[in-house]
């Protein structure tokens, strides 16, 4: 052997190592690849959860405009009333309706929490249209 003798790698040996590699390249390019999907996935649930709290917001955002819009109606009421019996039943009125607006209001917001909550269906409630009256 120290006369220079050359030895050669098996056939089978190298056929063996080039497997291997392939092998491993194989379990890498998996592995990548699942990375990339949960990378997308995980970036999908933010957009999802992202587009839920804009949506909740807007939807809230509504609310308190309509309550608002309700609250001026019912001021420009009492103005133009001419009793106090008239200004009893305003009164009356707009506590009930004021009532059924904020129930209305809850049950369209716990829809929308309920149906941005993991596993939920995606829906998105739109909110009814203001109840107070134009002046």
């Amino acid at each position: 052997m120290a006369n220079g003798s050359k030895l050669d790698v098996p056939p089978e040996l190298r056929n063996l190592a080039e497997q291997g590699v392939d092998q491993a390249r194989a379990a890498i390019d998996g592995f990548i690849s699942a990375a990339h999907k949960a990378l997308d996935d995980a970036g999908r649930q933010v957009d999802v959860a992202h587009d839920s709290a804009r949506d909740m917001g807007r939807t809230t955002l509504k609310f308190a405009e309509d309550n608002i819009a309700a609250g001026f109606d019912f001021a420009a009421r009492l103005a133009r009333a001419s009793s106090v019996e008239e200004w009893s039943r305003l009164h009356a009125d707009y506590v009930k309706e004021q009532a059924e607006r904020l129930t209305e209001q809850a049950k369209l917001l716990g829809s929308q929490a309920a149906a941005t909550a993991p596993g939920a269906a995606p829906a998105s409630p739109k909110p009814r249209a203001s109840k107070a009256k134009s002046l």
